[in-house]
C-alpha cells in the first residue's frame, strides 16, 4: 500500500507529527510526497490515515494492489470519505481486499456475498462518479480519466500504469521499488497505527463484577452505574494515552522517517 500527497515532505511531516497521523515512512517526490506505512496496516486503517492526511494535505489517495488487482480511493476537499476504483477481475478484486482488510473466514465470506454492491465498475454512473474524483485528484480533465478507466479489467501492474499515464511517475517508481523490497528497511520497524484492544475486553468482566457486588451487598443502582461509568472512562482514556504513542509523543524522525527509496531523496537529519 502507498498514499500519495501533492504536500511537500517537509510540511507533512511536521502537520502529521502535530495531528497525530502514522506511523509511516515518507518518501519526497517531484510531485510532493509518498507515505509508506507498515507492513502489518490493514485496509481500514491505511483508509483512516489517507482522509486524516488529506485533511492536512488538502488531497491524497490510498493505492492498495497486488500482482492481479489494484485499487484505488481518491480523497479530495470535495470527495473526503474515499470511494474505491479497482482493475482486475472480480474475484480478483474481491481477493485482494479481503487479504488487505485481514479478514477473518466470516469475514471473506461476507466480502464474497455483498460483493456485487461493491464492484460497480459496470455501471456508467459509477465509471463517471470516479472518473470526476480522479480529475480532482490529478488535474485531468474527465474524459481522459474516463478513457484510462475504461481498461479495468486489467489488474496487473495498474498501479503504476495509471500514476504513470496521470503525471507521477516517481510515484509509480516509488510503488515499483516498494515491491521489490526495497523501502522494508524504513517501514519493517513501524508499528501499525492501532492501538491495543486488550483494555476493551476489560468491560465486560468490570460490569459482571460490579453487579455482583450490587447483588451481594445490596449497593444502590447508582453507585453501580457511577463505578461503571467511571471504570469505562478511565479505559478510553487510557486507549486515547495510548493512541498518542504511536506518532506524537515519539521523535519525528522515528515515528515519521523521511527516506530515500528513489535516486535524489534524501533522509531527514
Amino acid at each position: 500500500m502507498l498514499i500519495w500527497t501533492p504536500l511537500n515532505a517537509a510540511e507533512l511531516q511536521k502537520a502529521m507529527h502535530g495531528a497525530n497521523i502514522g506511523p509511516a515512512a515518507l518518501v519526497p517526490v517531484h510531485s510532493g510526497t509518498v507515505l509508506l506505512p507498515s507492513l502489518d496496516i490493514k485496509l481500514a486503517e491505511a483508509v483512516l490515515m489517507a482522509a486524516r492526511v488529506r485533511k492536512v494535505a488538502d488531497r491524497a489517495a490510498l493505492f492498495v494492489w497486488n500482482e492481479s488487482a489494484a485499487a484505488c480511493y481518491p480523497f479530495t476537499a470535495a470527495t473526503p470519505i474515499g470511494r474505491g476504483w479497482f482493475w482486475g477481475g472480480h474475484d480478483e478484486v474481491v481477493g485482494m481486499l479481503a487479504a488487505a482488510k485481514r479478514s477473518s473466514a466470516v469475514g471473506r465470506a461476507a466480502d464474497r456475498a455483498f460483493s456485487g454492491l461493491l464492484d460497480q465498475r459496470g455501471k456508467e454512473k459509477a465509471r463517471l462518479a470516479a472518473a470526476e474524483r480522479t480529475a480532482a485528484l490529478t488535474g485531468a480533465d474527465v474524459t481522459e480519466v474516463l478513457h484510462a478507466l475504461g481498461d479495468h479489467r486489467n489488474g496487473v501492474d495498474a498501479v503504476p500504469r495509471f500514476l504513470r499515464e496521470f503525471g507521477l511517475p516517481e510515484v509509480a517508481l516509488v510503488a515499483e521499488l516498494a515491491d521489490e523490497g526495497r523501502a522494508d528497511a524504513w517501514i519493517t520497524p513501524l508499528a501499525p497505527p492501532r492501538t491495543p484492544s486488550w483494555p476493551k475486553a476489560l468491560i465486560p468482566p468490570i460490569w459482571l463484577a460490579l453487579l455482583a457486588g450490587l447483588l451481594a451487598f445490596g449497593l444502590p443502582w447508582w453507585v453501580f452505574a457511577l463505578a461503571f461509568g467511571g471504570s469505562v472512562v478511565v479505559i478510553y482514556a487510557a486507549l486515547a494515552s495510548a493512541a498518542n504513542q504511536l506518532v506524537r509523543r515519539k521523535p519525528v524522525n522515528t515515528a515519521l522517517p523521511v527516506v530515500p527509496v528513489t535516486q535524489g531523496a534524501a533522509p531527514t537529519d
